[in-house]
């Protein structure tokens, strides 16, 4: 967490009840046998075909499939490739551009839903447009719209995958789930869903959920405007990291594995070291 510096006078970070400066930063530390598996769940879905970004500059995308980019924006928007249902929400939420993560693509040159990041169109250039993120030439682009039960569905889908993996990978390669840290866009929340704690309430599944008791589970994080993290499930078992990227409107849960059992592990009686236990790239 980091205190903005841009015209607040009092400090906005606190740890224990002790104020901090502004320009300050905080983080936290993990040491021993401690690791991460990580969900990247999506708040949008695609709509239309994909593209092949043909001519780009920095953020300008100029030509899509060999074609003025705004042309085929136009196309999209006002062609038949949009149900009433995506029109209403291109109205609501506006027209978003996601970007193939690199190097997920598939043989056959699709890419997997989720695997998209996801970029807002700010300006145009002409007969370009601008988004909020870098493009490179030979990208795979797909425009997307905000959707609520899309949102839902994936993170249902992304922690339905995660304790699948977790189960089948078994504690001694996943380690054993202490707590979550969750990371949500601003966009999400009450805004997407029309109700708070959505998000929180599924997340909570990835260390077991409420109790018998009804206790909590051990879930803390905060809102962003931008989230890091990599695509779909990552840092089941040892080995397992992957690239992160800044996305937008998902939320990325981290769960907090226990590794002490582990033969070897760091902190107990063994031969060496746990070897990347990260789910971070």
């Amino acid at each position: 967490l980091s205190c903005p510096t841009f015209g607040v006078e009092s400090p906005t970070v606190a740890i224990n009840g002790k104020a901090y400066p502004r320009g300050a930063a905080v983080g936290v530390g993990f040491s021993g046998a401690v690791g991460l598996q990580t969900i990247v769940a999506q708040g949008c879905r695609p709509v239309g075909p994909s593209f092949s970004v043909t001519e780009a500059s920095d953020n300008v995308i100029e030509e899509l499939d060999n074609k003025p980019a705004v042309e085929i924006l136009s196309t999209i928007t006002g062609g038949d490739y949009l149900t009433d249902e995506d029109k209403r929400l291109v109205e609501s939420g506006g027209l978003l551009c996601g970007l193939a993560a690199r190097g997920d693509e598939t043989g056959d040159g699709t890419v997997p839903k989720g695997d998209y990041l996801v970029r807002q169109i700010f300006g145009f250039r002409v007969p370009g447009f601008m988004i909020g993120g870098e493009v490179r030439k030979g990208d795979i682009l797909r425009f997307h719209v905000r959707d609520k039960g899309a949102a839902l569905d994936d993170i249902r889908t992304m922690i339905g995958k995660a304790k699948t993996e977790r189960s089948f990978a078994g504690s001694q390669k996943a380690g054993v789930p202490l707590a979550a840290m969750q990371v949500s866009c601003v966009a999400r929340g009450r805004p997407l869903f029309g109700s708070s704690g959505v998000d929180l309430a599924n997340v909570g599944e990835l260390v077991g959920g409420e109790d018998d008791d009804g206790e909590q589970p051990a879930v803390g994080g905060f809102f962003a405007n931008g989230e890091i993290g990599p695509v779909g499930v990552a840092g089941v078992g040892l080995g397992s990291g992957k690239q992160t990227h800044i996305h937008a409107f998902t939320t990325i849960a981290a769960t907090i594995c226990n590794f002490s059992s582990l033969e070897g592990a760091v902190g107990s009686e063994g031969e060496g070291d746990v070897e990347d236990i990260s789910a971070w790239g």
